[in-house]
């Protein structure tokens, strides 16, 4: 049965508005799963801040046309399904990474993070990057690094200042004699 113009309208706008939303996509090929490992993934995406929708390729293809991603007509062909990743893309592609090896059937093929269009083997790098988290963590361990070496520097300075005047302190006053 075919789909209606005013459908088609209403699909692209729906993968436009999806697409605007994802700081990175990830695309698969899924053909050959059954129902259990579709609720597996998109439970344990969804999970993961992301959403993860059976495409159709046509309309999918023009929706990264008219948003200016130059993704090759191959990744679009078969069974497509695509991962939008809203918070974290390194993790949404370790769980698809995870995921695809689990699920036979289930193939990443490429994606697009930052706008730039990356292959299998941009996908499985991506995955190996720290979390957001992590790197959140880093950020502030880079930051508060010299400011803690700032208070320990200071902290010796007053604590040398501190020795100088206790040693002339105890240098002018005479040494009490036991009786």
């Amino acid at each position: 049965m075919a789909i209606t113009k005013e459908r088609k309208s209403e699909l692209v706008a729906g993968y436009d508005e999806l697409l605007k939303k994802s700081s990175a996509v990830i695309i698969t090929n899924y053909g050959g799963m059954n129902m259990p490992q579709f609720n597996k993934v998109r439970a344990q995406i969804r999970d993961a801040k992301a959403e993860f929708h059976v495409t159709k390729n046509t309309l999918m293809a023009r929706t990264f046309k008219e948003a200016g991603y130059n993704v090759p007509a191959e990744w679009l062909k078969g069974a497509t399904a695509i991962s939008f990743c809203f918070a974290d893309p390194p993790a949404v592609a370790k769980l698809m990474g995870q995921l695809s090896s689990e699920i036979e059937s289930l193939k990443i093929v490429g994606g697009v993070v930052g706008g730039k269009t990356v292959d299998v083997d941009g996908v499985k790098e991506l995955a190996t990057l720290p979390s957001l988290d992590v790197l959140r963590a880093q950020l502030v361990g880079v930051i508060a690094a010299p400011a803690s070496g700032l208070v320990g520097v200071l902290n010796s300075v007053v604590g040398s200042v501190m020795f100088a005047l206790q040693a002339r302190i105890d240098k002018e006053q005479p040494a009490e004699t036991p009786a």
